[in-house]
């Protein structure tokens, strides 16, 4: 009988070695995935990764990125996210299903080891589909705004704790995310202008495709938040104020868009 139990015991052992074994290996894919992705660079501050080589002209692609990034309102000097590089869209599908992810977006992000994991075949097929419009939104397919969201998700994390921004409903994370991305981009446009970003967001023409309708969430969202930030003057503290729903500030935007027509 005490034998058995030994035997027994000896079992939980290396079971519970072998799930302690696999749960480490799961980690080190998020914490330190660097096997993954051996060329390396380093750029406008930030730290870059990728599973090939990667070429000169990506400095351009930081250097921007840079840009939209200090410009934000969160930004603290605090060090961007680790920038790794999926060209492989079969790794990059894997990592976000060990990561739970159902469906592959642009990136994966995993903010509690400062890595974003980005989608090359994704990010650019996403600008071949819409033709790189609009500008200054992630619809454009643009390799330094997609780098520039997902540090100012880093950003809010970092501002009110991971907890927190995964309570934020997700048309103010996306459409803040994306503001915030493309605000510097778009403050150097000198053709911009944001009531014709709205007329874009209404004219069912500009988001029809071969495939159906062109999913324009994304836009409003950030236009959304762009009305709220622009013309009623608020800021990051205010937009997680529970009384600001999306509902409302719909209403509001449509209404100032009216009174303000030509």
């Amino acid at each position: 009988m005490k034998a058995t139990v030994r035997k027994l015991g000896k079992w939980s052992l290396w079971g519970v070695g072998a799930v302690l074994v696999l749960l480490a290996l799961y980690l080190s894919v998020f914490f330190l995935p660097y096997p993954l992705f051996p060329h390396h660079t380093e750029h406008a501050g930030f730290s870059v990764y990728s599973d090939s080589e990667i070429p000169e002209s990506f400095e351009i692609v930081l250097d921007d990125a840079r840009r939209r990034v200090v410009a934000m309102e969160l930004y603290r000097g605090a060090a961007p996210l680790r920038v790794f590089i999926c060209r492989s869209q079969r790794l990059f599908v894997l990592l976000n299903r060990l990561a739970g992810k159902r469906h592959a977006g642009q990136a994966l992000v995993i903010s509690a080891a400062g890595n974003a994991f980005f989608s090359e075949v994704m990010i650019e097929s996403v600008g071949r589909r819409n033709g790189g419009r609009p500008v200054h939104s992630r619809l454009e397919g643009s390799w330094p705004a997609a780098i520039a969201h997902e540090v100012a998700h880093d950003l809010v994390a970092s501002e009110v704790g991971f907890r927190r921004a995964r309570r934020i409903p997700v048309w103010k994370s996306e459409g803040y995310a994306d503001y915030s991305a493309n605000l510097a981009s778009a403050a150097a446009d000198l053709d911009y202008d944001f009531r014709s970003r709205i007329g874009i967001l209404l004219d069912d023409d500009s988001w029809r495709s071969p495939f159906g309708f062109v999913d324009r969430r994304h836009l409003r969202w950030h236009l959304l938040v762009e009305f709220l930030f622009s013309v009623k003057g608020l800021a990051f503290v205010d937009l997680l104020d529970e009384g600001v729903t999306e509902e409302i500030a719909l209403a509001e935007m449509m209404a100032w868009y009216k009174t303000t027509a030509e």
